[in-house]
Formats: C-alpha cells, sequence, structure tokens
C-alpha cells in the first residue's frame, strides 16, 4: 500500500492550502461562510447515515499528495474506501467544493494483496452552510455506498477528531457480535463467547485502523 501511494504521489493533486487562494474569512449576518484552509484538514461525520470522511495529506519524499479516505460504519457492512482526488474546484462564492476522485482498488490471489488506480472517476460536491455544518450526497446500495453527485443529501458536522472509534464502537460492534454469534452457534458455550469476542474485536479494531490511515 504504501509503495503503492508513492507512485500515486507523482500524479495526486495537492490540496493542503488550495493553491494559497483560499483565505480564512469571518462571516457576520450578512455574509455566508466560505471555505477555508481549516476546513480540508478536518474529519465529517454524519450519524444518521453511519459515514464519515475525510483528506489524507501523505508524502512520498519530496512529493505530496492526497487521499480521501471515506468510512461507512454501516454494521456487518463496513468498510473504508481509499480514494485519490484527480481535480478540485470550488464554485465562484468560493462554498461548493467539487471533487473528483478514483478509488483504489484492491485484489487478493493466492494470499498476495496487489492495488491498482480505477480507471472510472468520480463526482462529489461538499457544501458549506456554516463555519462547521456542511452538505454532501451518498450513492450507491447500502453494500457499496460512496460520495458522489445523486443520491441522499447528508447533513455532515466538522470536527478535529477522528469519529472512526466512537463509529466503530456504537454501530459496527453490536452488528459484528450478533453476527459472529449466530455464526458460532454450534460451539460449546465457553468456545463461541470466546470466539465471538475476539473476532468482533478484529473487525471492529481493523475499522479503526483502516479509517485512520497512516502512511
Amino acid at each position: 500500500m504504501k509503495r503503492f501511494m508513492a507512485k500515486l504521489g507523482l500524479v495526486a493533486v495537492a490540496l493542503g492550502t488550495l493553491g494559497g487562494v483560499v483565505a480564512p474569512t469571518v462571516a457576520s449576518a450578512k455574509t455566508k461562510p466560505t471555505f477555508t484552509n481549516t476546513d480540508l484538514k478536518r474529519y465529517y461525520k454524519n450519524a444518521t447515515s453511519k459515514t464519515a470522511f475525510y483528506f489524507k495529506t501523505y508524502k512520498s519524499g519530496k512529493k505530496t499528495g492526497e487521499m480521501l479516505i471515506f468510512g461507512d460504519f454501516n454494521g456487518k457492512n463496513a468498510n473504508v474506501k481509499y480514494g485519490v482526488p484527480t481535480s478540485v474546484k470550488f464554485s465562484k462564492n468560493r462554498r461548493t467544493m467539487t471533487t473528483k476522485y478514483k478509488l483504489i482498488e484492491f485484489k487478493t490471489t493466492k494470499g498476495k494483496t496487489t492495488t491498482s488506480l480505477a480507471k472510472k472517476a468520480y463526482t462529489f460536491k461538499l457544501t458549506k452552510k456554516s463555519s462547521t455544518k456542511f452538505s454532501a450526497k451518498l450513492t450507491g446500495s447500502k453494500f457499496n455506498r460512496r460520495l458522489g453527485t445523486t443520491g441522499k443529501t447528508y447533513s455532515y458536522t466538522k470536527t478535529k477528531t477522528s469519529p472512526a472509534k466512537s463509529y466503530a464502537n456504537k454501530y459496527v460492534k453490536p452488528a459484528m457480535k450478533k453476527a459472529y454469534t449466530e455464526a458460532f452457534d454450534s460451539l460449546p458455550a465457553a468456545d463461541k463467547q470466546a470466539a465471538v469476542t475476539k473476532y468482533t474485536n478484529n473487525a471492529v479494531n481493523t475499522m479503526i485502523k483502516n479509517f485512520n490511515y497512516k502512511s
């Protein structure tokens, strides 16, 4: 994964300072909030959809690039998607950011996992409603959701800290515990409890680790 990201660093767009064109603004009763550099260094979470996302800056040598990390904490269907932004544009009023991105695909063959950048590009819009509230759309089925330009609109709250641990424990853990309890139903009581606890904790910890990606 790290080696692959090093290669992507040569083509990934840099979002960190938005090209230096966006400066912090102070909203008044007559002005509406606009994007600032700080907005791209925060997490976005929505409890109703059980999803969260953020832009992750990574470095490879002297190169700097960005990843779009999307976490779907929807019970046993929980998963994390990694995207590489290929284009980022702001509306004239600087209230909407349109991002085009390609997903990183993982393929496991004979125990060996390889990564590649998907050919298809997706687009999503993030609109700033207030200093802490933003809106974005989710598209796809409940088994394969992602940020898009169609689908249901959700209100995301901007936060400094990752919501991965709280979301994983609140939404993923109960669902995985139930699934593993059913899967290990034939085991003796003591063995069943141990297996359920082990696999549930592994699933929760993996979800947290994957969302809080460290380059």
